[in-house]
């Protein structure tokens, strides 16, 4: 199919909603602007929308009679973030800006939300659109998915796109399998004894027992894990003492715990709560390590993989093809929609430039059309009751 000569009449009203959107960035939590404009486009096109309660979140959905269904999910919240890039179209909303590409990311639904509207005669089944706030907080899909974003009907597959500025557009950038990873919060509570700083022997010396521990706490990632199974145990922030001739009688340690597989992430946090009271009484401290679960694994399906990969190959060539080499220990809210039916992740080279999250970041509008041209082969091929089915 000749892609470009299918969507090119839709580019002139993708790129002014993109520009409308970067114009009005919102935080998360407070998109309510965004998922107004969102909702009223959507319905013009004759595709009916839900709200979420609690959120901004929205969803479209086009039926089209019997099929499979296929979700498209974009992100829709801006960050904290003073624009310095110098567009015509820059933000009105002094310390916000869509400095992560969501702006791109709702612009490729609504253009493939135009096509499958348009083209109803060439397709059957269902495309939901999920339009996810919060992603860059607390992760607005698991809300979205808990009040039934994947049923009726059943979303049989679910596909997200994100902007790529390490590489030029026209690159698809993207692997089977593990593409991102696990995230833990850790919080870690160490009590000693306080005691005169001149007079260590009468106390016990918390900051000496944290030390001890956060450097054991590393050797579990170099000796108890594969080294081609990654892990990152980070500590961001510590806290503790008064005075510097008062022995510190409480510290606290706040960080991250990166991993891909379930079987690693729950050895960490075996061996970690171990390894921590352990040392702790060892040295006639106590400690306490509190571990919560965030963000799971992104994994895509290899069945779907293919099948969207192959459209990617069509769309931008062999040459445009670039194989993530291993999962990525960044986190991605897609993975809450990946915990419901199989899915596929990709990045889209959107012009090589600054990176994600900095005040001059923008993408290359020339993205736009192969962006949607990927969203609509992938669904198409996605829906397609004939092709093998995904797992």
């Amino acid at each position: 199919m000749n892609w470009e000569h299918e969507l090119e009449a839709l580019m002139p009203d993708v790129l002014a909603f993109r520009r409308d959107l970067h114009r009005h960035p919102e935080l998360s939590g407070h998109e309510e602007r965004t998922r107004d404009v969102i909702e009223r486009e959507l319905q013009a096109l004759g595709i009916e929308t839900h709200r979420f309660d609690g959120c901004c979140s929205l969803m479209g959905v086009l039926r089209n009679g019997p099929g499979r269904c296929v979700a498209i999910r974009a992100d829709m919240d801006a960050l904290p973030v003073t624009e310095q890039s110098g567009l015509p179209f820059s933000s009105e909303n002094p310390g916000v800006m869509h400095a992560c590409g969501h702006d791109m990311h709702m612009a490729l639904s609504m253009g493939s939300a135009m096509w499958f509207s348009r083209n109803r005669d060439r397709w059957h089944g269902t495309v939901k659109w999920l339009f996810e706030s919060e992603e860059e907080t607390v992760g607005g899909g698991q809300r979205m998915v808990a009040q039934g974003c994947m049923q009726n009907p059943r979303v049989d597959c679910v596909i997200g796109q994100h902007m790529n500025p390490a590489y030029p557009v026209g690159t698809f950038y993207s692997r089977s399998g593990a593409v991102s990873g696990c995230s833990d919060e850790l919080t870690l509570t160490v009590r000693g004894t306080s005691c005169h700083g001149a007079y260590p022997q009468r106390g016990v010396d918390a900051i000496v027992v944290t030390a001890g521990i956060v450097t054991a706490l590393q050797t579990l990632v170099s000796r108890s894990v594969s080294a081609f199974d990654p892990v990152v145990l980070t500590f961001g922030t510590i806290r503790g003492g008064t005075a510097q001739n008062i022995i510190c009688g409480e510290v606290t340690l706040d960080g991250t715990l990166r991993t891909i597989t379930p079987e690693s992430r729950r050895l960490m946090h075996e061996k970690a709560r171990q390894m921590v009271s352990g040392i702790a009484e060892a040295m006639g401290a106590s400690a306490e390590l509190v571990i919560t679960p965030s963000y799971s694994a992104v994994v895509n399906d290899a069945i779907c993989y293919e099948k969207v990969e192959a459209c990617a190959r069509e769309i931008f060539g062999d040459a445009g093809i670039v194989i993530q080499q291993a999962p990525s220990l960044g986190v991605e809210s897609f993975c809450y929609f990946l915990k419901e039916t199989p899915g596929v992740y990709w990045d889209l080279g959107s012009g090589v430039g600054t990176g994600l999250h900095t005040p001059t970041f923008n993408a290359d509008e020339s993205v736009l059309l192969p962006g949607v041209a990927m969203q609509c082969a992938s669904v198409l091929s996605l829906l397609d009751e004939e092709a093998r089915p995904c797992t």
